[in-house]
């Protein structure tokens, strides 16, 4: 089993059972400044410090195996938003903060029977301070 990270209780993970690997990883950074009018006409700036991190990624959900299934990983999606609580997020073997979740979109991939074989879950996340 090889892991690649975790997002509270949603582990991102390769093994012979199941797929949960997420791409596209986008980290973004806003500083924020005032502006002061002066006499001169020409305004001052003054850096105040930074907005929160935003993090977005897409999640590749694939059981290989009738252990886990898609719609177990959509239960645990459902626990974290339920819960609205604060969690870690660790990609690789770096802690990157807490972090909040903001939205989710799921995207059924390939649907058998009325069951989901695949999805793709897109994750945006806040910093949480």
């Amino acid at each position: 089993m090889m892991y690649q990270g975790l997002y509270g209780v949603f582990p991102f993970l390769v093994s012979e059972s199941d797929v949960c690997t997420f791409r596209d990883l986008k980290q973004s950074r806003e500083l924020q400044y005032v502006e002061h009018k002066t006499l001169d006409g020409l305004g001052r700036l003054q850096h105040t410090g930074r907005s929160l991190d935003p993090v977005s990624f897409s999640v590749i959900v694939a059981p290989l195996n009738g252990v886990y299934t898609v719609e177990a990983r959509f239960r645990a999606l459902d626990l974290i938003t339920r819960a609205g609580l604060e969690l870690p997020l660790v990609i690789g073997l770096k802690y990157h903060g807490l972090y909040v979740l903001k939205s989710y979109e799921i995207t059924r991939k390939q649907i058998h029977f009325g069951v989901c074989m695949f999805a793709e879950v897109a994750f945006s996340l806040l910093e949480y301070n």
